[in-house]
């Protein structure tokens, strides 16, 4: 943990602070495997924005507190107020929130946001369960991009943050059965709270020969994004199986495409969501329409970060882990 100057507002911004900050797989990477994660963002086009090795002030997944206009806004927001925004200064050239070397991210106590982003959390809606809108966000957009007409089974690879956020979706738009598969046991038990309907060990069974699956169209949600999960779901699934791909893979894979051309399989990679779907997502949890009481398992101060990084590399007992930068 380091000290930083409070930023301040330039035309269109506002200055707030961070009251909550969810801990993205996005943030461990970047941390954890820097180079690799540099090296990635600029040959695919800067797809993550991170692509500097300066120091960076982590933190795009947060629900902030309005504390000051800047010059040039229209003061739509009141102090006081908690906001969510997507994590974008609109800037030029914009600047990712929680990626870029010249703002701060939600991991600080301050941070700047543009103002015509900003969307004002429903009153009686708390911090830490706006802070979840970009996550779900991401889950939401994924099951959009499905494409799904209601009668399919859904079988989910990783029961993760983002394995968990595509399962909320998925419970909210009625798809069922949800079969989740992960190693880890206490991810499975995050999984059934979310909704899924069967939960499986693939060290144990094959969640593709799963009895819930039987006599459906199966749609597969791959959010674990390391090399080697998508041949082993080519070789797996089904004849006409869509495959949505929704993990984030940061090294070379291989796939042998002819399995997938036997099989006539679809693939589809997604990315983030629109500002519609985050604007409606962040609705969705307002209404308690996205069951999130059970995603966060943990809520810790900024002198806790450095641990809590190091623990989620074996995350037995973690859902959701939001930052708050306040905390004593």
């Amino acid at each position: 943990m380091g000290d930083v100057d409070t930023p301040q507002p330039g035309p269109g911004e506002v200055l707030v602070k961070s009251r909550a900050c969810g801990i993205c797989g996005s943030d461990l990477h970047a941390a954890q495997h820097t180079e690799d994660f540099v090296n990635t963002s600029r040959e695919a086009g800067g797809a993550f924005k991170l692509t500097t090795f300066n120091p960076v002030v982590l933190g795009h997944e947060f629900c902030a507190e309005v504390v000051e206009n800047g010059p040039g806004t229209e003061g739509r927001f009141k102090p006081g107020q908690l906001v969510c925004s997507v994590p974008m200064l609109t800037r030029k050239p914009p600047q990712a929130v929680g990626y870029s070397e010249h703002i701060p991210g939600g991991f600080a106590e301050y941070m700047l946001l543009s103002e015509r982003l900003m969307i004002e959390v429903p009153n009686g809606t708390p911090a830490t369960a706006a802070a979840l809108t970009e996550p779900l966000a991401v889950g939401h957009h994924a099951v959009n991009m499905a494409r799904l007409k209601g009668d399919e089974a859904a079988l989910v690879i990783g029961a993760g943050p983002v394995g968990l956020a595509v399962i909320t979706a998925l419970k909210a738009h009625n798809i069922a059965p949800v079969v989740a598969a992960d190693f880890s046991s206490g991810r499975r038990d995050f999984a059934i709270k979310q909704g899924a309907d069967a939960v499986y060990d693939p060290a144990a069974a094959d969640p593709f020969a799963a009895a819930e699956l039987k006599q459906k169209e199966v749609v597969v949600f791959e959010c674990v994004g390391v090399p080697g999960i998508l041949d082993n779901i080519f070789m797996n699934a089904p004849a006409d199986t869509r495959i949505v791909v929704v993990g984030v893979c940061l090294q070379t894979d291989h796939i042998r495409p002819l399995i997938a051309i036997n099989k006539e399989l679809s693939l589809q990679f997604v990315l983030g969501y629109s500002l519609e779907e985050f604007a409606t997502t962040l609705r969705l949890i307002s209404e308690g329409k996205y069951n999130v009481d059970h995603l966060v398992s943990h809520v810790v101060g900024l002198e806790q970060v450095s641990d809590t990084f190091t623990a989620l590399k074996s995350p037995e007992q973690y859902a959701k882990v939001l930052v708050d930068p306040w905390m004593a």
